[in-house]
């Protein structure tokens, strides 16, 4: 009778785990190696096209000019970021006007012309790719004039070497848990499932946008490690969310939203566009200072500024600036919106009913009253980058703005005060009534004037939504007055 091998259960049990912890591990190996590929390379996309663009603007004005010394200082600035390797600047028919080699400035650019000069869509372009660079270019225009482009090479080498760091710590990880499993038998390859569920279980959280979910510490082993490295990925990711956040507090999170997809719907050069503008101020703010403490003062200031800026974030609108105890508030800019009117309206009338609300609360304490006027017009004005050399801000300005200005200054508390033109624009929407005219500098006849004094049964129910989701949020928040 032949002898055959008899081999435990123990080790075939102990075999098999390892063999399918290992094809678990490869398995997430591969997708998070892949994921990381694909999410790299995909930043480095993003990152080189805003360069190339970034680049572009820079060079207009020198490339114009002909100032060859600062057009080579771009050059030689731009290839000091890590991973760019080539870098050109070109005039609209194509020869070179700056180069790291300045033996071929004044050369015409080859090798790619074509894909430049028959690309399509918006830039910037991707006119060459391959397992190691990839080259955009980026038209230069003055006044939608094409007069130049840059051309920018970037190196894959940095993607390539976190993937193979990556695969190199997953078949460690895979030898080293094999070789464990094997040692320590049917009990500790058991506890050792444990671990490789709840990182399946956290890849899948993070898959589904949980970017908070932490896998537990486990014991120092090379299990650990992966867990470690998976809750190192994904405090990245949720430090990379709360970045977005921060953008959200200087617009509102459908306007954010808007410009992180298609960041080149943006003009922040300056251009016309009909816009809503809207006002909001404290009636006697300067005599309730001397009534409160700097500490109260700065607190009351915080929280009647939260909600101000929730309830124009909500009608899509962006707050453009804080001036005392004034709110700043734009429809329509930085990303176009046709019911610009409609919703900067809505704005101001939710905003007079939770101010009102606020007052009835704070006058059954027995505290100081926050009376409120609201100036708010709509027109054309110039919307665009403004400042100096050293501070800029996104703004508007016009006769627009002024006269929602003015109006908010005669604004008594509860009034909303537009101009003829907006009161004839939604009088489907809301009720007004006339007021005395008044004069607005820079306009030399009388300026006719409506208050705003309710509401028609179309817009009821979006602006009692409103008003309540306003409520439970200060509930929520705790933002008591």
């Amino acid at each position: 009778m032949p002898l055959t091998l008899r081999i435990p259960i123990r080790i075939k049990f102990a075999f098999t785990l390892s063999l399918l912890m290992s094809l678990v591990i490869i398995s997430i190996g591969i997708v998070m190696t892949a994921h990381q590929r694909s999410s790299l390379e995909t930043q480095m996309r993003t990152m080189a096209g805003t360069i190339t663009d970034e680049f572009a603007g820079d060079s207009k004005m020198p490339l114009l000019q002909n100032d060859h010394l600062t057009t080579n200082l771009l050059v030689q600035n731009i290839l000091k970021y890590p991973g760019i390797v080539n870098a050109y600047i070109l005039n609209e028919r194509l020869f070179i006007e700056a180069h790291k080699e300045l033996a071929e400035i004044g050369i015409k650019y080859y090798g790619h012309e074509d894909s430049i000069l028959n690309a399509q869509g918006p830039s910037p372009w991707l006119i060459q790719e391959n397992e190691s660079i990839f080259t955009f270019a980026t038209p230069i225009f003055f006044k939608e004039t094409k007069v130049g482009y840059v051309v920018v090479s970037f190196s894959k080498d940095f993607i390539w070497e976190k993937v193979k760091e990556t695969q190199k710590r997953i078949v460690f990880i895979t030898i080293s848990v094999i070789v464990v499993v094997i040692i320590l038998s049917i009990p500790l390859a058991s506890r050792l499932l444990k671990p490789i569920f709840m990182l399946v279980k956290g890849t899948n959280e993070i898959i589904l946008g949980n970017l908070w979910y932490r896998i537990p510490h486990g014991k120092r082993d090379e299990i650990g490690d992966l867990t470690d490295s998976f809750n190192r990925m994904a405090s990245e990711l949720e430090k990379k969310e709360i970045l977005k956040g921060a953008f959200n507090r200087y617009v509102s999170p459908h306007v954010a939203n808007e410009i992180l997809k298609n960041p080149e719907k943006i003009q922040l050069a300056g251009e016309r566009r009909e816009i809503t503008v809207l006002f909001a101020d404290i009636r006697g703010f300067t005599a309730l200072t001397r009534q409160l403490q700097p500490e109260e003062i700065v607190e009351l200031l915080n929280r009647y500024f939260t909600i101000l800026t929730e309830i124009i974030f909500g009608f899509h609108g962006t707050v453009d600036k804080f001036i005392g105890d004034e709110v700043m508030g734009v429809f329509g800019s930085p990303i176009p919106n046709e019911d610009h009117l409609q919703d900067g309206l809505k704005s101001a009338i939710v905003i007079n009913r939770v101010m009102a609300e606020i007052n009835r609360l704070r006058e059954k304490k027995g505290l100081v009253q926050l009376p409120m006027g609201i100036g708010l017009d709509s027109g054309h004005v110039i919307v665009g980058s403004m400042g100096s050399k050293v501070r800029m801000e996104y703004t508007a300005i016009g006769d627009t703005v002024n006269v929602a200005s003015r109006l908010t200054g005669i604004a008594k508390n509860g009034e909303i005060l537009v101009s003829e033109k907006v009161c004839a624009r939604v009088e489907k929407e809301v009720s007004c009534i006339r007021m005395p005219d008044v004069n607005v500098k820079g306009i030399e006849t009388p300026f006719t004037i409506y208050n705003v004094t309710g509401i028609k049964d179309v817009w009821k129910p979006v602006i009692d939504a409103a008003v309540n989701t306003i409520r439970d949020k200060m509930r929520r928040e705790d933002i008591a007055f």
